[in-house]
């Protein structure tokens, strides 16, 4: 069983790796949900893994702070309204975050505004 293991890690693509590693590590959270699971208009909170960050130019001059989080089951967005950063949020950071979440988000994503967030290791 071991030499299974060893081996599928060895010849799994790498993509695939770190979408096991990052459900292992959302699934350690007692009270995360998986990403997939979340609903809409429902308080969640989920354990991912920021993967892109961007800022959201608004017209009445202040910006948003936009950040997609995964968890290897699905992604979520998640904004931060009048912030050009927050220390800490950036790609590849590991994150708790906690809000209601609108179903308005891009691609169709669940969208949280202003979550409460904790960074994690």
């Amino acid at each position: 069983m071991a030499f299974k293991k060893v081996l599928h890690r060895l010849t799994a693509p790498v993509h695939e790796l770190d979408e096991q590693h990052l459900r292992e590590f959302a699934a350690a959270i007692d009270e995360a949900v998986n990403i997939a699971d979340a609903k809409p208009r429902e308080e969640v909170t989920v354990a991912g893994e920021i993967k892109y960050v961007r800022i959201v130019p608004r017209p009445d001059g202040s910006p948003w702070l936009e950040a997609t989080v995964a968890d290897g089951t699905g992604s979520l967005t998640v904004m931060w309204t009048g912030r050009k950063k927050i220390a800490g949020v950036r790609p590849g950071q590991r994150v708790l975050v906690t809000g209601r979440g609108a179903p308005n988000g891009p691609g169709g994503r669940l969208l949280i505004y202003n979550p409460r967030y904790e960074l994690r290791a």
